[in-house]
């Protein structure tokens, strides 16, 4: 059977295009692991644009690896078949470091799972000199990375296209000749100290109060405090764009392509818009010059970005590719930056589903979250949209948000009911209209936000709103997707843990993924990290970093929200680099 999975990889790799294949001779082998599908983190630009950078250095060599597919699962854990690269087809265990790249919380299972089935111990402590190196990269890392601190050598914090390069090729110089293996890795961990951007958790102890909220973050051995995360000062230095093509992603063969980064819209409930800042538009030059390598590939691109349709000049952009018989599809629009330009050029590159995100359905729970968009201002993109003959349409909200009243709830029905009798009368065919779909998501209130101290909803109570939302839209004809209340309560958990969670982790790789058997056998209450209200002065488990925002003005932002302050319009400023 491992042979197949060898077989699988290869097949992989030979229907991919831009693919990078090195002789590992006198390198320093890098496992770039997605803890999820191939599907799934071929899909994710920040993956492929860290592969393909650290490809550039001469020194290393970088190959990528992901969590089986659901159907190999059951077979590599019977077998004991070790997860494979896709490149040269290595288990992991012969690398010379793991770095995984995490994007989401409920993918933290996944990691040790990986590490598991590749015959590599999941406590660093209990790794030698000859297992692999463990870091993380990616927005989990410098998000709120304690819950896997037990797990995972060192963090990168921030942008990893320069750090990455620096931390590896520093291992590389200490390891090269070292007599004593474990003695380099001790002088590799000190020597990670001093590079900006770089978290290694072994030197830092974490004390807890009575009540077990964290009482202080103590470090040793001259590591920094606080920890601050790196970030890029010239975007268009480093090219972001997806060098690798298969059709077995999200996007099939399209490129992707960043038109900068972090959102300057300041909703209350968004990370990005956070721990991004400053936002860095790129200047239209840089993004050409990138397409230009995209058309090498074929004409379809796919501009990525916190909010695209807020790029400055996404008009000129636009303009620009199309003339280069580009077609453009975006990954974010506002409603409220919607123009007939815009839409224009889209219907014109082919998109089929045009997406707005109220979030709320009201315009009181709107101004709560901070999203600066009326009923009114919806109600013009929605005819924006109707005059383009496309033929689905999607509508994005949230439920659980905080200070949600059942007529917030509601008001998603009635907003929907409208959207869809206005595309329905201002269209001359009304069966040009395929589909009108509502998403809706459970609110999760994350770190690095101005509702890090609200609780999240019951699942319960979530679960009720979705069921009323599914029977009323449904009644007149509308698509409803939703997530699931309890994998967004384990997010919540796992996004605001400390250090203590790493015993929830390991109980549910033993138990096979079994979350309520390890719920039940962890002595911790989930609901302390998930259902609790903070008190304002109470200290978050990552409040010993500096990722760009200011915990005082959260404060000011969380009490204007619950009504606290008065409300007062903030001015967000955006730099070009």
């Amino acid at each position: 059977m491992s042979w197949s999975f060898t077989e699988k990889a290869r097949r992989r790799l030979a229907e991919e295009s831009g693919a990078i294949v090195k002789d590992w001779g006198g390198r320093l082998s890098i496992a770039l692991v997605f803890p999820n599908t191939y599907h799934v983190g071929m899909s994710n630009l920040g993956f492929q644009t860290i592969y393909w950078h650290l490809n550039q250095r001469p020194g290393l060599v970088c190959e990528r690896a992901f969590l089986p597919d659901p159907e190999d699962l059951p077979e590599h854990a019977r077998l004991r078949a070790p997860v494979l690269s896709l490149e040269s087809q290595r288990p992991l265990a012969e690398f010379d470091c793991i770095a995984f790249s995490t994007t989401y919380e409920n993918d933290y299972l996944h990691m040790l799972q990986i590490l598991e089935l590749s015959g590599i111990p999941i406590r660093s402590a209990d790794r030698g000199p000859g297992d692999p190196l463990v870091c993380m990269g990616g927005v989990c890392a410098w998000s709120n990375p304690e819950p896997l601190v037990a797990f995972v050598d060192w963090f990168f914090l921030g942008e990893g296209e320069e750090s990455g390069q620096e931390a590896f090729e520093l291992w590389g110089r200490l390891r090269e000749g070292a007599r004593d293996p474990a003695a380099a890795r001790e002088a590799f961990f000190r020597a990670l100290l001093a590079i900006q951007g770089v978290y290694v958790p072994r030197f830092y102890d974490v004390k807890y109060h009575e009540d077990g909220t964290v009482a202080d973050v103590v470090p040793y051995e001259g590591a920094p405090l606080p920890v601050r995360k790196r970030r890029l000062l010239r975007t268009d230095d480093y090219q972001t764009l997806s060098m690798v093509r298969t059709a077995n992603t999200e996007f099939g063969e399209m490129a992707l392509l960043e038109v900068g980064k972090g959102c300057g819209r300041g909703c209350r409930f968004c990370m990005e818009g956070e721990i991004y800042r400053p936002v860095r538009h790129r200047h239209v030059e840089a993004i050409l010059q990138a397409a230009e390598i995209a058309l090498q590939r074929g004409t379809r691109v796919g501009l990525v970005g916190a909010c695209v349709s807020d790029y400055p000049w996404i008009d000129q952009l636009m303009t620009a590719l199309r003339a280069k018989g580009v077609d453009v599809s975006l990954s974010s629009v506002r409603a409220d930056s919607l123009s007939p330009g815009l839409v224009q050029a889209l219907v014109e590159s082919g998109t089929r589903t045009l997406t707005i995100a109220p979030e709320a359905g009201t315009d009181r729970l709107r101004s709560v979250i901070s999203k600066s968009l009326s009923d009114q201002r919806l109600l013009e993109a929605i005819d924006l949209i109707a005059d383009s003959d496309v033929p689905s349409v999607k509508m994005y909200f949230m439920i659980g948000l905080p200070s949600e009243t059942a007529g917030d709830v509601e008001g998603i029905v009635r907003l929907a009911k409208t959207a869809r009798h206005r595309i329905l009368e201002r269209r001359r065919d009304p069966s040009s209209l395929r589909e009108l779909t509502v998403g809706v998501s459970s609110f999760v209130p994350k770190p690095w936000t101005a509702f890090q101290w609200c609780a999240m909803a019951e699942t319960r109570a979530l679960d009720d709103r979705l069921h009323a939302l599914q029977r009323d839209l449904r009644k007149v004809g509308i698509r409803f997707t939703h997530d699931v209340p309890k994998w967004a309560h384990l997010q919540a958990v796992l996004a605001r843990g400390d250090r203590r969670v790493a015993g929830l982790l390991e109980l549910a790789l033993k138990h096979r993924g079994d979350w309520r058997r390890a719920y039940r056998e962890w002595p911790q209450n989930p609901e302390f990290y998930a259902c609790r209200e903070r008190p304002l002065a109470e200290r978050f488990p990552w409040d010993h970093f500096e990722v760009g925002t200011r915990r005082d003005r959260l404060e000011v932002e969380y009490q204007r929200a619950m009504g606290l302050l008065p409300e007062r319009p903030v001015k967000w400023k955006a730099s070009l680099s």
